[in-house]
């Protein structure tokens, strides 16, 4: 078989520097008919060797019809399917050879090249990361949303991935954006889908619908597996996850978390660049014009769920535990929960509000919800939950203990003090309580009547009468001096 530099340089010689054919041989030392075949082949030659037998082609037709019946069937499943028949073989075998018959059964999916509309769409997703926050290393999910045709990116943490955490993350989106689009491009996720129809029909979940019908959006869900109908949002999500949670971030809290995240983002918008050569920033601007306005009345990010608070006052939701007053036990409540915030509600009134908890079995109390009740049940105020958690002055356990020594139901006089933070802030009824110790009056009377003595303001200054003779009204009297009053009536004593 003549090579093709071999084949290159005869015809080179013979036809450009008009070798006979004779002298071509005998420099290149190989055979004049060598030279003769190189010279009537007009096209380059194809090297060509033998097809080479590999282990697994005996099998090949059961491999096609594993592959056949599932395509997405892994080479490691594959491998332990043929160990009985071919025993143990290397991963890199069983794959490239499973990679190669993959390719001649199925070919290579083409794709379709799209051009965004300004202002049409915004596709968003969760991503998934690790992060050191107030100490301790805890898997974060967070959401990334991005406008296609300007390829900027907004994005946000969460502790869990929820349905409040999406809606808010598609408002909080909006938001920095400056305005809404007229679509949201979604995956299938169970958060806004109860049900997926045929071809691009969902049944979606009730607080998704009204969520998006109220700014409003049109929801695009993806066909089932089809991630590259949202491709910008899946780059962007890697990209967040490089820039933001490589190396492994330590924070104090998730809000400086997202501060983080969006000035890593801010900081790229004038590096990255789309198509056209602009910068983020001036695709991004140019993009403003096209979105929507925000609704006057955006709606709220919370998923609205109907509990029943027990024969504590408290309620279960997501596995943690949140207090209402206790006149509210045994009454129905609704819960609206938000994504850092828990709001609960009987009838139309709202009655308590708490921090978002997200640890099982936790019990977020209000102190104040409980009080009422440790009024009349006093006797239970060492073992109360809402006591061992609250974190009070040390002024107050100091008036316990002076109560001890002057009263026989300490406990429940303390807990009248303590309501009185019901309707005044704690610095003012501390301050009223470190001054009855001091006096030697640790009593609620005397911590109420302090209160009403600061409550009592300076008389208001009786403004002169108005004088209408013009030399009378030049006239000045200086101000009395209160100090002789004080010397005379020292020289009296």
């Amino acid at each position: 078989m003549i090579r093709v530099s071999q084949w290159a340089e005869i015809r080179h010689m013979f036809h450009v520097s008009e070798i006979p054919r004779k002298e071509i041989a005998r420099r290149l030392g190989v055979d004049v008919k060598t030279v003769r075949r190189a010279l009537a082949k007009a096209e380059r030659p194809e090297r060509t060797s033998p097809p080479r037998g590999r282990r697994l082609d005996p099998h090949r037709s059961q491999v096609e019809e594993w592959l056949r019946e599932d395509p997405k069937v892994t080479a490691k499943r594959i491998g332990r399917l043929l160990r009985p028949l071919v025993g143990r073989l290397p991963a890199r075998t069983v794959r490239q050879y499973v990679a190669r018959v993959r390719g001649e059964l199925f070919a290579p999916e083409a794709f379709v090249h799209r051009t965004a509309r300004p202002g049409d769409a915004m596709e968003v997703d969760f991503g998934e990361s690790w992060a050191v926050v107030v100490g301790r290393p805890r898997k974060v999910k967070f959401f990334v949303a991005t406008l296609p045709c300007s390829n900027v990116h907004f994005a946000k943490a969460y502790p869990v991935e929820r349905l409040e955490c999406l809606l808010d993350g598609i408002a909080q989106a909006f938001r920095h954006f400056g305005g809404a689009t007229f679509r949201v491009v979604i995956d299938n996720t169970s958060l806004a889908v109860k049900r997926v129809l045929r071809g691009r029909d969902r049944e979606e979940t009730d607080a998704f619908h009204g969520f998006r019908g109220a700014y409003p959006f049109h929801a695009d869900f993806c066909a089932p597996r089809k991630g590259w109908e949202k491709g910008s949002v899946e780059g962007a999500v890697g990209y967040v996850r490089d820039n933001v949670f490589r190396p492994m971030p330590a924070v104090e809290s998730f809000e400086e978390l997202d501060a983080r995240i969006l000035e890593e983002l801010e900081d790229d918008l004038d590096e990255r660049r789309v198509a056209d050569g602009r910068t983020v920033r001036q695709a991004w601007h140019a993009e403003r014009e096209h979105l929507r306005p925000l609704p006057g009345h955006e709606p709220e990010a919370c998923r609205v769920l109907a509990r029943v608070a027990d024969k504590y006052g408290l309620v279960c939701i997501d596995g943690a535990f949140y207090s209402v007053p206790v006149a509210h036990a045994y009454r129905p409540v609704w819960g609206k929960l938000f994504h850092d915030r828990v709001a609960l509600a009987v009838g139309d009134a709202v009655v308590a509000r708490h921090a978002r908890s997200f640890e099982k079995g936790k019990r977020v109390i209000d102190p104040l919800h409980v009080l009422p009740l440790l009024e009349r049940k006093h006797r239970a105020v060492p073992e109360a939950t809402a006591i061992q958690q609250w974190k009070l002055p040390r002024v107050f356990h100091e008036l316990r203990g002076a109560l001890r020594r002057v009263t026989r139901k300490p406990d429940q006089e303390w807990v009248q003090v303590l309501r009185l933070l019901e309707t005044r802030e704690e610095e003012e009824v501390a301050a009223a309580v470190r001054e009855a110790l001091e006096r030697g009056s640790p009593r609620l009377a005397t911590v109420r009547l302090l209160l009403r003595a600061r409550d009592a303001s300076a008389p208001e200054a009786v403004p002169p009468a108005p004088v209408s003779r013009a030399d009378l009204a030049s006239l000045t009297v200086a101000l009395p001096l209160l100090g002789a009053y004080d010397a005379l009536a020292g020289d009296a004593s």
